[in-house]
């Protein structure tokens, strides 16, 4: 039972994760703020490490049980450090006078400093739940309504992320000059083909089908953006 809880309480920060993260160094971005190809590149590239954020601890939300305690704190603390990492890509761009960029960066910027603060404090209930098992003091019932409570946060969070990045999607397209009609998009070919090979290489080909029911929250953000860039609908600018 014992076991069971300590799981629950230090994987539940990850309980939307699927696939195990690669860790790395943070690449500094290149920041245009008024470029809308550089902001959905920056954008893209927060999302691949919130991905990495999330998949920190995914063999040990699946229940194994050689997870050590260790294990468990550090998938947590690097966890954090992903999502610092993704605020990182996109906080710059808050300050852009392209008004669907800014709000899209204010939106995404604040769910990642959010989940980084819900990290720190699933590593704070983590010790104290360990410090209150090692002082006899176990209070099962105190742990279950405080492991509830950070779950319904860290679903609040998450959602506030898909009309975020949804709103950066507004930046990139633009008036076709051919028709007059909201059906251009305000990158290059090679542009295009970088940020979709991105996105499916961090979500899977699956990503190409767009917005689907029961997406989890971060899958269901990138389809979103996906879906708009890897429109072949849309009039691509030619490049320079």
């Amino acid at each position: 039972m014992i076991r069971v809880m300590l799981l629950a309480l230090a994987v539940i920060a990850l309980s939307w994760g699927t696939v195990p993260g690669e860790g790395g160094l943070c690449t500094p971005p290149t920041v245009q703020k008024d470029s809308p190809y550089h902001y959905i590149a920056s954008l893209t590239e927060a999302l691949t490490y919130a991905k990495s954020g999330l998949d920190r601890t995914a063999q040990n939300r699946q229940g194994s049980s050689s997870a050590s305690d260790f294990d468990l704190f550090l998938g947590l603390k690097l966890g954090k450090a992903d999502f610092d990492r993704a605020g990182s890509q996109v906080s710059a761009y808050a300050a852009s006078s392209n008004q669907a960029i800014r709000t899209s960066a204010e939106g995404a910027a604040l769910v990642f400093e959010l989940l980084a603060k819900l990290h720190e404090r699933s590593v704070a209930e983590y010790k104290a739940l360990l410090d209150s098992i090692s002082e006899g003091k176990l209070k099962p019932g105190t742990v279950l309504e405080r492991q509830a409570e950070l779950a319904a946060s860290y679903d609040q969070v998450w959602k506030l992320l898909i009309p975020a990045v949804i709103a950066g999607t507004y930046a990139v397209v633009e008036e076709n000059p051919k028709t007059g009609l909201m059906s251009g998009l305000a990158l290059t070919p090679a542009q295009r083909d970088e940020i979709l090979g991105k996105l499916r290489a961090t979500f899977g080909d699956d990503i190409a089908r767009g917005l689907k029911a029961g997406q989890l929250p971060l899958t269901a953000a990138a389809a979103a953006l996906y879906q708009v860039v890897g429109d072949p609908r849309r009039q691509l600018r030619e490049p320079r």
